[in-house]
């Protein structure tokens, strides 16, 4: 089993609004409104690919109560925990005349201690049935940065498999916690590691200052493809896997459906050249959909054939 915690879980809207313009009155062409959140996202990717997977975090009125409906339509098994404030809904909108797209995301509900200690006591009981349990998006408000970190740590005297897909405090905190996986995006990676990115060495070097900081494996998700420091054989290897980029629909996901075909690809066992081709091609493949976590994993395992996979030799002095 593998679990997936969203702990500011939301309601998405996608809208596809051609010649969107600020200030202006607009109508959709199109339009999705589905449950969100990062871990909600690669939970439904997973079940798209058929691994077991059930969801968790924090639902919170009306618009929790949605969250948890949507999940069971899908056929998706979640267990929330209630709080008392509403859950946030997120937008986005999609201008399919240039592909640009613009986000609003809601700061999302407070939550009290109380829930977050029910949350840990719920988390604990759902893991012993579990082998990977993922942390993926932002905290809610009065949620301290360190928790990440506090739940690896739980987690990892149980001996499960930890992964990480935030960013800001509470990546950098949980870095340092030791989990088996961080997956941050370029920008993520640049805020935990101080500086920008100039080349494709500098991502590589990065990435490994990013294993440095004290993750097991780092995984930099890009628009084409990834930088991946891995352990093969027991022994640490840089990556680097590239996909010639496709024409989007809508890009919001990618880094999600990148994760859970990653995951689901090592949950099975699966060599590491094997789960990055894999996570590179479910990233892709994504792209051509409006929603985050829609996936044909039939089109997602075809285009693995796509994906170029290499070994990065970075200088003996760098590291």
């Amino acid at each position: 089993m593998i679990i997936t915690v969203t702990l500011n879980a939301a309601i998405d809207k996608s809208l596809a609004v051609p010649n969107f313009r600020l200030g202006r009155r607009h109508r959709t062409v199109d339009q999705r409104t589905m449950a969100g959140g990062k871990g909600v996202n690669i939970a439904r990717t997973l079940k798209a690919l058929g691994q077991p997977v059930i969801a968790t975090g924090f639902a919170g009125g009306a618009t929790g109560t949605h969250i948890v409906e949507q999940l069971t339509e899908e056929s998706i098994l979640n267990d929330f925990v209630r709080i008392r404030e509403e859950s946030r809904t997120n937008t986005s909108v999609l201008d399919p005349t240039t592909g640009e797209q613009t986000e609003i995301n809601e700061r999302g509900p407070a939550v009290t201690e109380q829930e977050v200690e029910l949350f840990r006591d719920k988390l604990i009981y759902l893991a012993r049935g579990a082998a990977i349990v993922v942390f993926a998006g932002s905290l809610p408000r009065g949620v301290e940065p360190e928790l990440y970190a506090s739940l690896v740590r739980d987690l990892e005297r149980m001996e499960l498999t930890t992964v990480v897909d935030t960013d800001g405090e509470p990546l950098r905190q949980a870095v340092r916690a030791e989990p088996d996986v961080v997956s941050p995006n370029v920008l993520e990676a640049e805020e935990l590691v101080g500086h920008e990115f100039a080349s494709e060495e500098d991502r590589s070097v990065a990435v490994r200052e990013i294993a440095a900081l004290g993750a097991r494996e780092a995984i930099m998700t890009l628009p084409d493809g990834c930088f991946a420091q891995v352990l093969v054989d027991g022994q640490s290897r840089l990556k680097r896997a590239r996909i010639e980029p496709r024409e989007p629909v809508a890009k919001r996901g990618s880094g999600d459906a990148f994760l859970a075909g990653y995951l689901a690809a090592r949950y099975e066992g699966r060599p590491v050249d094997h789960c990055l081709r894999f996570g590179v091609a479910c990233g892709a493949e994504s792209t051509g959909r409006l929603g985050a976590g829609l996936i044909d994993p039939r089109e997602a395992r075809r285009l693995m054939g796509d994906v170029e996979l290499s070994l990065v030799e970075l200088p003996a002095e760098v590291g």
